[in-house]
C-alpha cells in the first residue's frame, strides 16, 4: 500500500467503550474509525458532506483484521489513493497504533461512488476530487 499517494493520516483515541467482551476493540468500531478518517479527509480536501446535491456514498468496504487493538491506544489510520473511475474512487486504508507503529492491525479499502442525492444516480467525480488522486 505504500506506493499509493498518501491522502490523510488520522489519529483516533480508543475509548474504553470501544472494547468488547473479549477485551479488544469490537470489529464494528473499526468501520467507525475508517469513516471518521474519511470524513476528516473530505473536510480537509474541501468536499462538503452535508446538505449538498452531489457527494460520495459508500459502495463497498473491505477490511482484514490482522491483530486486535486493545485499550489504551491511539489508532493511526492512513488513507491512500486507489483506483479512480468515472463516478467512483477507492480509498485504501491501513491501521497501526501510536504505541506500536510497526504493527499493522488491519488493512483494506473503501469504494465510494459520487451520486446525485435527489435522483439517486451516479454522477461524474468532481475535477478537484480527481486531482487529489493525481488523475485528470
Amino acid at each position: 500500500m505504500t506506493d499509493k499517494t498518501l491522502l490523510h493520516t488520522a489519529h483516533i483515541p480508543v475509548r474504553w467503550g470501544d472494547m468488547d467482551s473479549y477485551g479488544h476493540v469490537n470489529n464494528i468500531i473499526y468501520m467507525q474509525y475508517l469513516e471518521e478518517a474519511r470524513v476528516a479527509w473530505f473536510e480537509l480536501a474541501g468536499v462538503a458532506m452535508s446538505n449538498v446535491p452531489f457527494g460520495p456514498v459508500v459502495l463497498q468496504t473491505q477490511h482484514t483484521y490482522l491483530k486486535p487493538v486493545i485499550h489504551p491506544a491511539t489508532v493511526v489510520v492512513e488513507l491512500r489513493a486507489g483506483a479512480v473511475g468515472r463516478s467512483s474512487l477507492v480509498i485504501a486504508h491501513r491501521l497501526t497504533t501510536v504505541e506500536d507503529p510497526l504493527t499493522v492491525y488491519g488493512k483494506g479499502y473503501c469504494k465510494l461512488v459520487w451520486i446525485d442525492h435527489e435522483g439517486g444516480k451516479s454522477v461524474a467525480l468532481p475535477e478537484h476530487v480527481r486531482g487529489l488522486f493525481n488523475v485528470t
